[in-house]
């Protein structure tokens, strides 16, 4: 890998994507203005939340993986980043549901109940049984079906540093970008035919599988990998973004729409030399600009929003909190996504984190 810097920025562009993707998400409040939408909608086109967190999980996983001393210590780290917050938001949705009176299960409703169950604390996020059909969206935490996704890649990671290995030993490196060709052309294609003549394959591929979305990892691992090569171009970032923008607002001029998660691959790579720019640029001369940022970054809840806001959303969309008042519904939904995601990162996920070395001694073959 690359001498890449060990400060960077990537905080505030994660908490830029986190939230992209919860103010794209209030839209699916039923009171939500027509106006609000509107805008919401091209601000949401214009930064492309779950992209964008794919391409830093690409940049910084491949980080990850590269610093890892063995397997084992590459797993655990991933899986006590992403699974304690999830049960956390399950158990919150288990104590919502029965709470608040939202299902009654009767008969063969118990199993569907407990298969639905053993999906949210695994990997089976698509499966959403009828009997939460009438609450807020209908899907109570739509959102996770990203997971398997994120964990398709972690997986991948191994081999693809393995294939990568080989290619660079027979002095073929630039086949990675062949790769990453491929995976742009098929991004590319199949969105088309999502988009135009949406099927239940396509359903399937879009949501289950990496395939869709392996261009954004590849690129971050790109950048990971040639960082050296690339930070030329990364310098300034105020080129990009004019470019991203001109790309943005002309393509939409004439009809196409390029943004949200079916961004085209052209305009998110121009998009991708931004963040990169922004990421590493010289650290800030204000001491209490770098001390927030530093204090920011250890209590990262930019996860925990992902995780936790369609559980509150569709539970407030349940109960009819302020539906008269889309002000006080809008902000609180975003204060309560906030504070339960806080509490959580608090009592749960940095408990666990912090017994990390523990984990990685219990499940590596290398006793640390």
């Amino acid at each position: 890998m690359s001498n890449i810097p060990r400060t960077n920025h990537f905080i505030w562009i994660r908490y830029l994507a986190a939230f992209s993707i919860v103010f794209s998400h209030s839209k699916q409040f039923d009171t939500a203005p027509q106006t609000y939408i509107d805008v919401v909608s091209k601000l949401t086109w214009l930064v492309p939340g779950v992209p964008i967190l794919f391409f830093i999980s690409g940049f910084l996983i491949s980080l990850s993986s590269s610093n890892s001393s063995t397997l084992s210590e590459f797993f655990v780290k991933r899986v006590l980043r992403v699974y304690p917050p999830l049960w956390a938001a399950f158990g919150v949705s288990i104590v919502l549901i029965f709470s608040l009176g939202m299902v009654d299960l009767t008969g063969n409703d118990w199993l569907k109940f407990f298969a639905w169950c053993i999906g949210q604390v695994t990997v089976v996020f698509f499966y959403h049984p009828e009997f939460l059909s009438h609450v807020g969206t209908g899907v109570l935490n739509g959102s996770l079906w990203v997971i398997p996704v994120i964990l398709q890649f972690y997986l991948g990671v191994p081999l693809l540093r393995k294939l990568d290995a080989y290619w660079v030993s027979k002095g073929k490196s630039h086949f990675v970008y062949y790769l990453l060709l491929c995976c742009a052309l098929f991004n590319m294609v199949f969105h088309y035919v999502n988009n135009f003549n949406p099927n239940v394959l396509t359903k399937i591929i879009h949501f289950l599988t990496l395939l869709p979305w392996l261009f954004f990892f590849l690129l971050g691992y790109i950048f990971s990998r040639d960082y050296d090569k690339l930070k030329k171009l990364t310098k300034y970032a105020s080129p990009w973004l004019f470019l991203h923008l001109s790309l943005f607002l002309s393509l939409g001029a004439i009809g196409l729409k390029w943004g949200r998660n079916d961004i085209n691959p052209i305009l998110f790579t121009v998009l991708a030399f931004f963040i990169i720019s922004i990421a590493f640029k010289a650290p800030s001369g204000f001491a209490w600009f770098m001390r927030l940022e530093k204090a920011i970054a250890r209590n990262d809840i930019s996860f925990g929003l992902f995780v936790y806001q369609m559980v509150i959303l569709n539970t407030m969309m349940f109960l009819g909190i302020f539906s008269d008042n889309w002000t006080a519904r809008l902000f609180t939904f975003l204060i309560a996504t906030v504070a339960i995601s806080t509490i959580s990162l608090l009592f749960l996920e940095k408990p666990i984190r912090n017994r990390r070395d523990w984990f990685i001694q219990i499940f590596s073959k290398e006793k640390k």
